[in-house]
């Protein structure tokens, strides 16, 4: 089963109240000799309103105008299902990590491992009236994996050189990223779906091989 979730990332960063549009929020992106970045400097509000605490626990929403810190607001979340797909990412950041990462990808990586890395998305169902929590990693509730390589050399990751404003009337500017994770072949990680409030199913992702398998089935 592929997962393709398109998500309106301007209602990500301002929120529509008439409307109920799928919304994503890249929580974690670390890795590649970058230390704790990228940043999580984005604070938006967040239309998930469910009286219960979201059941993602890397998701902390604060106060009562529901706002959440992020990464990157998702534009798009594709993942073809099987154990070593990668996840594909469309998301936009800020303008601090994106000079960040703009910087570090004009030179080789010295590494291609992803040390950390999560998602939340969410979207309304329309029969049950509620919002529910679509796609995230489940346990454990951040990844380890490492960016794909390109069949012609290097690695799927990418930053748009030029800033896209997120809205006509607002003097803000994000940069488009986009990104391919795959499993680092040392662990294994199962991911919660749900197409509504009432059907949420797990997926598993990645393997374990040699001494790691070994020590897991011990």
């Amino acid at each position: 089963m592929e997962f393709d979730f398109g998500c309106d990332w301007t209602a990500g960063f301002v929120m529509d109240p008439k409307k109920k549009q799928r919304v994503g929020y890249l929580l974690y992106f670390e890795g590649l000799d970058m230390g704790e970045f990228l940043k999580p400097d984005i604070e938006v509000f967040t239309p998930f309103n469910s009286p219960e605490a979201p059941k993602y626990g890397e998701v902390n929403i604060n106060g009562d105008d529901k706002k959440i810190t992020c990464v990157g607001v998702i534009e798009s979340f594709r993942f073809a299902g099987g154990v070593g797909d990668p996840i594909c990412i469309s998301a936009y950041i800020s303008s601090e990590n994106a000079h960040i990462l703009q910087g570090k990808l004009k030179t080789t990586l010295s590494t291609n491992k992803v040390t950390k890395f999560g998602w939340w998305i969410c979207d309304f169902d329309e029969e049950n009236k509620v919002w529910f929590e679509q796609a995230y990693p489940k346990d454990p509730t951040t990844v380890v994996g490492q960016l794909n390589a390109r069949s012609n050399g290097g690695y799927v990751i990418s930053v748009e050189p030029k800033p896209t404003k997120i809205s006509p009337t607002l003097d803000a500017n994000v940069y488009n990223l986009e990104f391919q994770v795959i499993p680092a072949g040392n662990g294994t990680f199962n991911f919660h779906f749900a197409s509504s409030s009432q059907t949420p199913f797990i997926r598993n992702w990645g393997l374990k091989v040699g001494n790691n398998a070994a020590a897991a089935a011990s």
